[in-house]
């Protein structure tokens, strides 16, 4: 049976993609085991396969790409939202939110492991699919919880307030395991309330895009995984960073969220040589 991994990138992302591959590769006990599925815009597998063979010429493990855009109905709210925009600010707002559609993209995967590209894995993933087993319809999304206030999802609090008290505890989203047979017509349905409440306030009611869509799609019934699997914050400014644990033991992910900060384009940040020791020859 494949360890399912999963990845929603654009063509920008290609390079931190192949880094992210290769440390969950280079630390996996199977790696032969492995299937990477790689949700990518339409016509860009072009692109990404010749990087991808340069980069993993001789690979046991499976990578395949898979062509996808999300349905009309998030197009359209993510249009009317971050209207006006580039026509690559577009796609890569597409591929952000179509993590929430990776049932339809991939349908013949239940349990995945979903990673944004900004990571370096530095445990077994193996060990993080299997705690798969614990998901359930009740529970069936993973992840690490985070400090960060609820309110500070909204731009305004008050009028979320009565959500912002159901929260337990947030979680940071670029570190997702789920069995997406478990999610239904009502997760949809779910989604599609919480979409129309932003544009019922002029798509202005929200804040940290589809983190806070997800955090309130699940807020009350995620399961809680160990903050090994997911060490963020280290996109902030550096200067903030430095403050936050700079040794890699115990760390099974390294995520350089919470700001425009990446080893792939600044210099000085924290864990960048690290990070730059996974890039494969070919990359």
């Amino acid at each position: 049976m494949p360890i399912d991994v999963a990845f929603s990138v654009n063509r920008s992302l290609t390079l931190p993609l192949m880094v992210t591959v290769n440390s969950i590769v280079q630390n996996a006990k199977q790696p032969d085991d492995l299937r990477f599925s790689i949700v990518i815009p339409p016509g860009a597998s072009a692109d990404f396969q010749p990087k991808i063979d340069s980069a993993f010429p001789h690979r046991r493990h499976q990578i395949r790409l898979l062509e996808y855009r999300p349905p009309q109905y998030m197009r359209d709210y993510l249009d009317a939202r971050f209207m006006p925009d580039s026509e690559t600010r577009k796609t890569s707002r597409y591929m952000q939110y179509s993590r929430l559609f990776f049932k339809d993209a991939m349908p013949d995967v239940s349990r995945v492991v979903y990673f944004d590209a900004d990571v370096i894995v530095l445990g077994d993933v193996g060990e993080l699919y299997a705690q798969g087993e614990q998901l359930s319809t009740d529970q069936y999304v993973g992840a690490v919880p985070q400090n960060f206030p609820a309110w500070g999802y909204f731009s305004n609090p008050l009028k979320g307030w009565a959500e912002v008290k159901q929260f337990k505890r947030t979680f940071n989203s670029g570190v997702l395991l789920t069995d997406l047979t478990f999610w239904t017509d009502e997760t949809y349905d779910r989604l599609k309330y919480y979409l129309n409440w932003d544009a019922e306030n002029g798509y202005k009611l929200y804040n940290l895009g589809d983190e806070t869509v997800m955090n309130l799609m699940f807020k009350r019934d995620y399961l809680p995984l160990d903050s090994s699997w997911n060490r963020c914050g280290y996109g902030n400014m550096r200067m903030l960073t430095w403050l936050f644990d700079t040794n890699p033991a115990g760390m099974n992910v390294i995520h350089w969220s919470g700001g425009h900060h990446k080893p792939w384009r600044s210099k000085g940040i924290p864990f960048g040589k690290l990070w730059e020791s996974y890039r494969p020859e070919g990359a």
